[in-house]
């Protein structure tokens, strides 16, 4: 086979892996984020919300943390007053809750009456993840929140984000060990941060309002 040949199967390929690169980065920017209001949500509209313990199904220590310190911080700005992150600690430990799994034994109504809230704010992390594959590298993280009506225990309001962050071409292994050493080192809670902020803005506002000042940290919080 002479060198014309290679050349031209080798420019194929690149090309045919090119394409089909595209197409899957398309597939996941179609997919990035899900949401759902109900549709009754003005109606049981909640005024105090409880965040609860976030869970953790990926295999990254720590990040529920994250997203529950994102969720706490920037709740306040979509117009809610929110029960102080003691006051939930304090019940948990009360009811003895050390993992989110075991909320699940307790009625929505208990934890309202209990937290002094309208309305239970739920989250978990579904997937954490550097992936090197030959070809590129990502960050993947996909996380989603649950707000339940204490009263009722239904949904008002699900929200789904999941991203493959700096995607990027690894076929020079120069470029290749540059890219696993940043995402090796990029910020989990900036990563958490983003998507959260991206869900809340599906979360239809509250009643308080807040017209001047840092939104995110003029926090209405509330201690029972």
């Amino acid at each position: 086979m002479n060198n014309t040949c290679l050349r031209f199967i080798f420019v194929w390929l690149l090309c045919a892996g090119l394409l089909y690169a595209e197409c899957a980065v398309a597939q996941d920017k179609a997919a990035e984020e899900s949401w759902e209001v109900a549709p009754d949500f003005e109606k049981r509209r909640p005024m105090t919300i409880a965040v609860l313990p976030m869970d953790n199904l990926s295999l990254e220590e720590g990040v529920e943390e994250a997203l529950y310190q994102q969720v706490y911080r920037r709740l306040t700005s979509r117009g809610y007053a929110k029960v102080s992150v003691d006051h939930v600690s304090e019940v948990m430990k009360k009811l003895g809750v050390t993992v989110p799994g075991l909320l699940g034994g307790f009625s929505t109504i208990q934890l309202g009456k209990e937290l002094h809230a309208d309305a239970l704010l739920l989250g978990q992390i579904e997937q954490a993840a550097s992936v090197h594959q030959a070809v590129y590298d990502a960050v993947v993280v996909s996380c989603s929140l649950r707000l339940i009506d204490a009263q009722t225990g239904k949904t008002l309001w699900h929200a789904e984000q999941w991203r493959t962050a700096h995607r990027q071409w690894a076929l020079d292994p120069f470029n290749m060990l540059l890219n696993t050493m940043g995402h090796a080192n990029a910020s989990r809670e900036d990563r958490v941060a983003y998507l959260v902020q991206e869900m809340l803005k599906t979360l239809p506002k509250g009643a308080i309002q807040i017209d001047t000042g840092d939104l995110l940290n003029r926090a209405s919080v509330i201690k029972p």
